[in-house]
């Protein structure tokens, strides 16, 4: 009897569940349970299954790859939990407002940020950290009146218990003692801040309730580079905050490719509004060689108006994701919408153009004049030193060497009186350039959806745009990984990396003609070509069968025939060269070249075939150019061409023996004469 009713007491008896015995039997929650082990308030919220909390617990992932987080105290601990259940993430279905606001056990604020990435398909944000629902297909767990969500990426900084201007005028040091940041180089802007109480009160001291914001504050030695202190008014300090509810972390505002662009906001008779004319922006630029990415603040103005220049200022971001009453904090290191430097000026104390500055150097003041000047205008491309770094040894020694050559290519770069911004860059752009004789073409690139990259095209060299629209008193400057003009590999290596000529790359990689392709010894006239290479679209245009009979296998001396038909040998022609020739001798036949229009084209009498020349399809190569062309110098006899015989070696000699044997003797005087003259 006893042991039946010790079964039904065990039977009826709740069994209390709660997020410390859960998280026990997850194996990607291992560090952040440690972590909470270490304190005793966090252990026992985790154990607590009637206290309605929302944790975001970081998964293990987050604690390898930033490995800081590991010694988080606990008060940084418990700032991953709120004090309420926060359902709205359960419920999936777009929010009235884009951010919720929750307070945590430790007097702190968490937003909580959803993103729609298609209809009924939501991302969600708690401060920085991602929600893995969509990283790792898993979601919240809920355990008695407990909600426990994983994140993905860390969530920041540990809140400060104020507002933004509190965290500004902050005079006591020991506030910041157990944090990660503090306010010692913001001296400036606090000095700013009281000759305008009314900014500093309406915006950066507001209370939360009354509107959130995302604050850019500039440190010390980002008021050091601003020549004149008068010019920083109320517009500029507003153009460091985005408009009313717009609190934005890191993370949440570079997710889908960092193209979420917000208003600053701007006072005006004590209304706060909108004012699309200045836009915020974050972005991201990653070290090819480390790895490593830095974040920047953009501001960036469209259209002249007060003392705000058109295009765009960057500051890097030097302690990001301070949580405050009001918003959020990031502390930068220079001054939104001030221009205030020439591009000389500014590229030589930016320590990514220093290569720039010697070449530019080595040059002297033919070409530093153009950024120096103060009344031109002019778009400057400048290349990073990782664009140097990529030249190969062999080019760049006589780079150097050749200043002639070194002029021309810094000139390819200059754009003279006009500020070219992103907005007015599409693929049908064509501007000149200082070097008068090339020019520079531009590709609009858009993968994945909204994520605008921006390619430029000179001398044969295509470049992706890094840091765009960078203002200037005296012009735009574009920060691009290549350096234009200059070639970096072999036109095969080049073949087998563009997407547009790949159907001629694997043809060629059949045919003897493409070690001539690969040379060993570069700018050599010997090995220079000049390539009119078909692109894809020019061979989907030929007959079927005819393409189909080239590849077969037993058709490549044919096929190579017919690329020879596409080579000039020995030189090396430019697009600009093009303009000076009537004609060129490829495979010992005659090429007439013609303009059509603003075109090119290339007119094969014999077989009576036309190829356009494509505008900007140019390429350089360590040993010639490629031209790409719509269409292929090609037909039908070509399979029959004497470069295509298949006949067997042994045969050829078994005729001439019947010959030999059939008039024996005629070959006697030759004989004589090779032997005894």
């Amino acid at each position: 009897m006893i042991p039946f009713l010790v079964f039904i007491f065990i039977l009826f008896t709740p069994i209390k569940s709660d997020l410390w015995a859960e998280t026990e039997r997850m194996p990607d929650l291992q560090q952040w349970r440690a972590l909470c082990g270490y304190y005793a308030v966090a252990t026992a919220y985790m154990k607590d299954s009637n206290a309605r909390v929302t944790v975001f617990a970081p998964v293990d992932d987050v604690f390898t790859y930033n490995p800081t987080i590991r010694a988080m105290d606990q008060k940084e601990t418990l700032s991953h939990i709120v004090d309420s259940q926060v359902v709205e993430l359960t419920q999936n279905k777009l929010w009235d407002k884009q951010t919720l606001i929750r307070s945590t056990i430790n007097s702190g604020y968490t937003y909580i940020t959803q993103f729609e990435n298609n209809p009924g398909n939501f991302s969600y944000f708690a401060n920085a950290g991602m929600m893995c629902n969509h990283a790792s297909n898993q979601w919240g767990i809920i355990s008695g009146e407990q909600y426990l969500f994983k994140i993905c990426t860390p969530m920041g900084h540990r809140p400060y218990p104020g507002t933004a201007l509190s965290f500004i005028r902050e005079h006591d040091g020991s506030v910041f003692e157990e944090r990660q940041y503090n306010n010692r180089d913001l001296s400036q802007i606090r000095d700013i801040l009281d000759r305008t109480p009314d900014i500093a009160l309406v915006i950066y001291g507001s209370s939360a309730w009354n509107g959130f914001h995302t604050f850019f504050i500039p440190n010390d030695a980002a008021f050091a580079r601003v020549i004149d202190r008068n010019r920083i008014d109320r517009e500029v300090l507003l153009a460091h905050v985005t408009s009313t509810n717009r609190v934005l972390f890191t993370w949440p505002w570079l997710y889908d490719g960092g193209q979420h662009y917000y208003p600053s906001v701007r006072f005006s008779a004590n209304i706060i509004e909108d004012n699309f004319k200045l836009k915020l922006v974050m972005r991201n630029i990653t070290d090819r060689r480390t790895g490593k990415w830095d974040l920047y603040a953009v501001s960036e103005v469209y259209e002249r108006y007060s003392q705000f220049r058109r295009g765009a200022v960057w500051a890097k971001i030097l302690v990001p994701n301070i949580p405050t009453q009001n918003g959020v904090v990031h502390i930068i290191d220079n001054v939104l919408g001030i221009v205030s430097e020439t591009i000389d000026m500014m590229i030589y104390r930016n320590d990514k153009t220093t290569t720039l500055m010697r070449y530019i150097n080595t040059i002297g003041q033919i070409v530093r004049n153009y950024f120096s000047a103060t009344g031109g205008l002019v778009t400057f491309f400048a290349p990073w030193n990782e664009a140097f770094d990529r030249i190969p040894e062999q080019i760049e020694r006589r780079l150097l060497r050749d200043r002639i050559w070194l002029e021309q290519i810094l000139k390819l770069h200059i754009v003279p009186a006009k500020e070219l911004t992103s907005d007015e860059i599409t693929n049908e752009t064509i501007v000149n350039t200082v070097d008068n004789m090339r020019q520079l073409y531009f590709i609009k690139g858009e993968w994945p959806t909204n994520n605008v990259t921006y390619y430029v095209i000179g001398g044969g060299i295509k470049t992706a745009i890094m840091m765009d629209n960078v203002a200037a008193t005296n012009g735009i400057v574009h920060y691009i990984e290549r350096v234009l003009g200059v070639p970096y590999q072999s036109l095969w290596e080049i073949m087998r990396n563009e997407s547009r000529i790949q159907a001629s790359f694997h043809m060629m990689s059949n045919l003897q003609l493409r070690y001539s392709m690969d040379p060993w010894q570069v700018l050599t006239p010997e090995q220079n070509f000049t390539f009119f290479v078909p692109t894809n679209e020019a061979w989907h245009k030929q007959s079927t069968s005819l393409v189909a009979r080239m590849n077969d296998g037993n058709h490549w001396q044919a096929l190579q025939y017919v690329y020879k038909r596409h080579i000039v040998q020995g030189q090396a022609l430019m697009y600009t060269d093009l303009r000076e020739r009537t004609y060129v001798m490829m495979n010992d036949e005659k090429v007439v070249i013609r303009r059509r229009g603003r075109f090119f084209e290339l007119y094969w009498p014999r077989g009576d075939r036309r190829a356009q020349v494509l505008e900007g399809g140019e390429i350089a190569g360590i040993n010639g150019y490629m031209h790409m062309i719509d269409s292929v110098l090609i037909y039908e006899p070509d399979l029959r061409a004497h470069a295509c015989t298949t006949e067997p070696v042994f045969l050829q000699f078994l005729v001439v023996c019947l010959v030999m044997v059939w008039r024996p003797g005629w070959f006697t005087p030759f004989y004589t004469v090779f032997f005894y003259r």
